[in-house]
């Protein structure tokens, strides 16, 4: 434990004054952790915004460009609480009930030759596991397709032909402690082979990696998003792509 009753979070050079605590939530911070680049394997990344949640396992910070950044704390190099930028606005003060984060997202429905899907789960909050497909956030002036294919590559370390925008919805949940107002686009994709056990599924707060037959839906009392996946899944399978993406709802 810190000295203000936080847990200590990542390590700090001599030269840093500051660790980052749970305590600093709402303050600016700068921080610098490993990201696992495909090509180069794990290297240091940058990151100064507003702290906007923090547990034991992550920081949740939102950047200037309202972009949300979830670190995990064990790939922490350092960490520091920063002043206000002297001539540039500050981050937005966003995440709360009343103000919700603001982001577009993408998934992908990835499919295998035995028509099962992918699924990956997320534990929201501790003890809530929630399953649905590999995907995340937009970078600033990504497209949802670029998005997509990015999330692939990066969760899955696979890059599969990307295939036709099919659904759509728009949610509001709670991720750590931040609300997010969230619109996605859903794109469906086929895969030859994909061992769950051997991908990456780096993002923190995962919890498994697994293809779902459609007994196995039917079966389960686990939590999926959207609610009615098994449903939308049953009558992709019967319909095919839809001509029109199709609202999924919550």
């Amino acid at each position: 434990m810190s000295e203000g009753g936080g847990p200590r979070i990542g390590q700090l050079r001599p030269s840093y004054r500051r660790d980052v605590t749970t305590e600093h939530v709402g303050e600016r911070v700068s921080v610098r952790h490993l990201v696992d680049d495909p090509d180069r394997g794990p290297r240091p990344s940058d990151v100064v915004g507003r702290l906007a949640a923090a547990d034991g396992e992550l920081l949740l910070i939102i950047d200037r460009h309202a972009r949300l950044h979830a670190v995990d704390v064990t790939r922490i190099l350092a960490s520091r609480v920063v002043p206000p930028h002297p001539r540039r606005e500050p981050e937005p003060d966003v995440g709360g009930p009343d103000q919700p984060l603001e982001r577009d997202a993408a998934r992908v429905l990835l499919i295998d030759p035995d028509d099962r899907v992918l699924l990956i789960a997320y534990e929201p909050e501790p003890g809530r596991r929630i399953w649905t497909a590999p995907g995340g956030g937009l970078d600033p002036g990504e497209s949802h397709e670029d998005a997509a294919r990015r999330e692939l590559r990066e969760e899955l370390d696979v890059t599969p032909p990307l295939g036709p925008w099919v659904w759509w919805r728009q949610v509001r949940f709670t991720f750590r402690g931040l609300t997010i107002e969230q619109t996605e686009r859903w794109f469906l994709a086929r895969i030859d082979a994909l061992d769950p056990a051997a991908a990456p599924s780096g993002d923190v707060g995962t919890r498994g990696v697994a293809w779902w037959s459609t007994e196995q839906f039917e079966g389960t009392s686990d939590e999926l998003a959207p609610a009615q996946l098994a449903h939308h899944l049953a009558d992709l399978r019967e319909h095919g792509p839809p001509d029109e993406p199709v609202d999924v709802g919550r």
